[in-house]
């Protein structure tokens, strides 16, 4: 199993690769740049938090657009990407009218697989100015939800790209190793459905 990890330069992007190496699948770290072509046989994808706003511009963000909308494999926002997600699909980014910092307590609405066996809600870490609202004319179905926040976490609809806002990859969301083992069961469950 390989799934690479994007470098979006937030200070928490290297105990993704930590993390999924913990969990026994090779990993590392990529930017923003990098193709389709480059990313090759990879089984999935999961893109880190960062320090700026999707509102300043789809520049930074390089090739993801492009890797959102045409991956063959599952894609994993989480934070900057998770609205990144929900923009391509369909969402509007906006200042929170709570913006979020340090612990938050995650309702799950729908546990999809992403958010399997983690119960009804849990206590989560985040660190965010903005999130995503609904249009009424997004391609993405709502999974978790908080005080502060509508959108904690979504799903593409039909499809394997999922976003969280809240950082699952550090200490303080005791429940974020599971949602990563999830995101690895789905990459090697379609893996083996392809073969």
């Amino acid at each position: 199993m390989d799934i690479p990890v994007v470098f979006m330069g937030g200070q928490y992007n290297h105990l993704i690769v930590r993390a999924l190496k913990e969990l026994g699948v090779s990993s590392r770290l990529v930017m923003p740049r990098v193709t389709l072509e480059e990313l090759g046989g990879a089984d999935g994808l999961v893109m880190g938090g960062g320090p700026f706003s999707v509102n300043d511009g789809m520049e930074r963000f390089g090739n993801l657009p492009e890797i959102v909308e045409k991956a063959g494999f599952p894609v994993l926002g989480i934070c900057l990407t998770h609205q990144l997600i929900g923009k391509l699909l369909g969402g509007e980014v906006v200042k929170g009218t709570k913006p979020e910092y340090g612990k938050t307590v995650v309702r799950v609405i729908q546990e999809d697989e992403i958010l399997r066996g983690v119960g009804r809600e849990f206590v989560a870490w985040a660190s965010h100015n903005d999130e995503v609202r609904r249009t009424g004319q997004e391609r993405f179905e709502v999974l978790a939800e908080s005080d502060c926040c509508g959108i904690e976490a979504l799903r593409a609809r039909g499809r394997p790209v999922f976003g969280v806002q809240f950082h699952v990859e550090v200490a303080e969301t005791p429940r974020g190793i599971d949602i990563l083992r999830n995101f690895v069961e789905i990459c090697r469950s379609r893996r083996q459905q392809e073969r």
